[in-house]
């Protein structure tokens, strides 16, 4: 009886690979990031102007990339779910930020010094 517990308990296990399913309309690795790289930039023109609507910055990245909200936020819990993935995102995306503008680097390189205790996504 014990090995018959321990054989389904395996089983269930290993049956439950992934938490979240794939959704249906799944953006790509490349799209997420250029998608994730755009919010970011127009997330920093709040401190520009702190009367900023943040819903209209959030349309029109969303119309930009013609994605709906629920595709974005799908995929974002998707990839979420598997942080490997989720960590190449982020990465691709600070690269499309610095390539928009190189003179970041050396900003974030005199941040980091600055602050030693940064979160490792940040570096």
């Amino acid at each position: 009886m014990k090995k018959l517990i321990s054989l389904f308990s395996i089983l269930f296990l290993f049956s439950c690979s992934n938490i979240v399913d794939k959704p249906k309309n799944l953006l790509s690795k490349d799209k997420m990031s250029e998608v994730i790289a755009d919010f970011a930039i127009y997330d920093q023109s709040y401190t520009i102007n702190p009367n900023t609507n943040m819903e209209i910055n959030s349309r029109f990245v969303l119309k930009k990339h013609r994605i709906t909200a629920a595709m974005y936020r799908d995929s974002y819990k998707y990839y979420m779910s598997n942080p490997a993935q989720l960590d190449k995102i982020l990465e691709n995306a600070k690269e499309i930020i610095l390539d928009k503008d190189p003179k970041l680097e050396g900003y974030i390189d005199k941040m980091k010094n600055k602050n030693p205790n940064v979160p490792s996504f940040v570096k």
